[in-house]
């Protein structure tokens, strides 16, 4: 099939899409790989970084016996002005969110080396997401998500990390699997002290996304790795501790590679996704934290059939802003 046979087959497959209603972009929804920061870093109350014996940082709850488990809950309650991460300004819903996500997950006995501490993760999650909109509950989904992952600490303040998630989205509605995927990742972080009060986090990453999405609002083609993507992310983010406060602003920027063949209406689509963000936890007690959260975010997006054929502008710009209930506990 050429690729005029497969822009008129899009356009005819696309119209009802843009007449009738629009899709969540599964492409930009957040899929944990990785146990949650509050379990990984330091205490709320200090900002300064924590050694082990061999100078390497340390999770916080690691216990002396083979496994260690953690676990909690976390519900958000947000507003957020492009919901669908839509181009286009006049067809934008705004709306209200709630969305509550339980996990659990469990380390191992960490391996010491010379100058690092290798410690094995393995974690779940299960996440509910409601647009408040009247008009987007049929959006509304499930979403299961599992990891495993090697973490890797050095004397040098460098912490890397390998590891393969699995990720599921079900409508609400319908019952049915919309989108899931596989992604083996890698990753490096290093943390720095500026102050007694403050550090600094540089945050490197990238994978291979491999999915399916059923149905693919992209096209009328195969669903199956449509949606297949690298991409690298670079992040900062800041770490300021004040009384009971933690301030934790953060800017990541991420390029999307599609890597589907010439027949896929995504054939030479890239995009670079950044964001802006800032988070105020006031921990409650050792175990509860409550938060205030806010951010902006915006995907540049080029090539693709669709988008070369003006049918789909892929471009979005996204601000939200809320509060948050974690529960976050270590056995």
């Amino acid at each position: 099939m050429n690729i005029k046979s497969i822009k008129c087959l899009a356009v005819i497959a696309i119209c009802p899409t843009l007449l009738c209603a629009q899709q969540r972009d599964a492409t930009v929804t957040e899929r944990p790989t990785a146990p949650p920061s509050s379990i990984t870093s330091p205490n709320s109350d200090s900002a300064n970084v924590d050694s082990s014996d061999a100078g390497a940082q340390r999770p916080i709850f690691m216990k002396t016996e083979n496994i260690s488990v953690f676990g909690g809950a976390e519900s958000k309650y947000l507003y957020r002005n492009n919901p669908l991460s839509s181009a286009d300004k006049l067809s934008r819903v705004e709306t209200a969110m709630f969305i509550n996500t339980l996990f659990a997950g469990a380390s191992f006995e960490p391996i010491e080396t010379e100058d690092a501490v290798v410690t094995p993760y393995v974690g779940t999650s299960y996440t509910t997401t409601e647009y408040m909109e009247s008009g987007l509950g049929a959006l509304d989904f499930r979403s299961t998500s599992a990891y495993v992952m090697l973490m890797a600490q050095h004397a040098n303040g460098w912490a890397y990390r390998i590891g393969i998630s699995y990720a599921m989205d079900k409508s609400k509605t319908s019952k049915e699997e919309t989108y899931k995927e596989f992604y083996p990742n890698v990753g490096a972080m290093k943390m720095h002290t500026i102050n007694d009060k403050l550090i600094g986090i540089l945050d490197l990453s990238g994978g291979l996304h491999k999915s399916e999405s059923v149905p693919n609002p992209f096209g009328p083609f195969s669903s199956k790795g449509e949606l297949d993507n690298l991409d690298v992310t670079a992040a900062y983010g800041l770490r300021y501790v004040y009384e009971n406060f933690v301030f934790s602003p953060r800017y990541s920027v991420t390029y999307k590679d599609y890597t589907e063949g010439v027949e896929s209406v995504n054939n030479g689509r890239d995009e670079i996704v950044q964001s802006i963000t800032l988070k105020i936890d006031y921990p409650i007690n050792q175990h509860l934290k409550a938060s205030l959260f806010g951010g902006y975010s915006s995907r540049d997006s080029s090539g693709g059939v669709l988008q070369d054929a003006g049918v789909v502008d892929y471009d979005f710009e996204s601000t939200d802003g809320g509060i948050s209930l974690g529960l976050y506990m270590t056995f």
